[in-house]
């Protein structure tokens, strides 16, 4: 069966976005978009070759709105500075 939800992970080239990114690849009802900076990193690099859909977005609406468009539920790790 083709995967029908979409999560979307921020950070997901992050510690805790990477271990969730891990957790959901073997979810196979979901779709994996992972948010990052810098998509050309190695690391989201090495997620895109596993069947991540990496995306660039930072602190601006637009990339915002584009990351998440579509999706069913998203992760985000908040700093305690932002609580």
């Amino acid at each position: 069966m083709a995967p029908s939800k979409l999560i979307v992970v921020l950070g997901a080239t992050g510690g805790q976005g990477n271990s969730v990114v891990e957790a959901f690849l073997t979810e196979k009802d979901y779709i994996i978009r992972g948010v990052t900076r810098q998509p050309q990193s190695e690391k989201a690099q090495a997620l895109s070759k596993r069947g991540v859909e990496v995306v660039e977005a930072d602190n601006d609406e637009a990339s915002l709105v584009k990351a998440f468009e579509g999706a069913s539920a998203m992760v985000a790790n908040c700093d305690d500075r932002f609580l």
